[in-house]
């Protein structure tokens, strides 16, 4: 027997799956935001990290954390974890660089 369903009744059943939800909402200018904002919790950034790879880890992981606190409900579910290390590892592909630039050059200068 086959089913004929429409492109709206698709989209309802795969916006379920977490992962779907992930891939087609989260890109580089999507989640600049989150990087901003993890960044504004550091504003001593030379006192509070030994050096710049430190310092980019704890925006990431502010950010992404953020990120996943604030759709709890599309990530209460057993794939959690591994959707916090894709975003992890896609923000410091995406924000590495220039992160540690800016750890480079804010602490230079002291």
């Amino acid at each position: 027997m086959k089913y004929v369903i429409t492109e709206s009744q698709i989209k309802f059943l795969t916006e379920n799956d977490s992962m779907f939800w992930v891939k087609r909402r989260v890109n580089q200018e999507f989640m600049e935001h989150y990087i901003w904002n993890s960044e504004q919790n550091y504003p001593m950034l030379c006192d509070d990290f030994g050096d710049e790879f430190d310092y980019a880890d704890n925006v990431i992981e502010g950010a992404v954390n953020n990120f996943l606190t604030a759709q709890e409900e599309t990530f209460i579910d057993d794939r959690y974890d591994e959707i916090h290390d894709i975003l992890i590892e896609k923000c410091k592909d995406w924000f590495g660089e220039y992160l540690f630039e800016i750890y480079r050059m804010t602490c230079e200068e002291n």
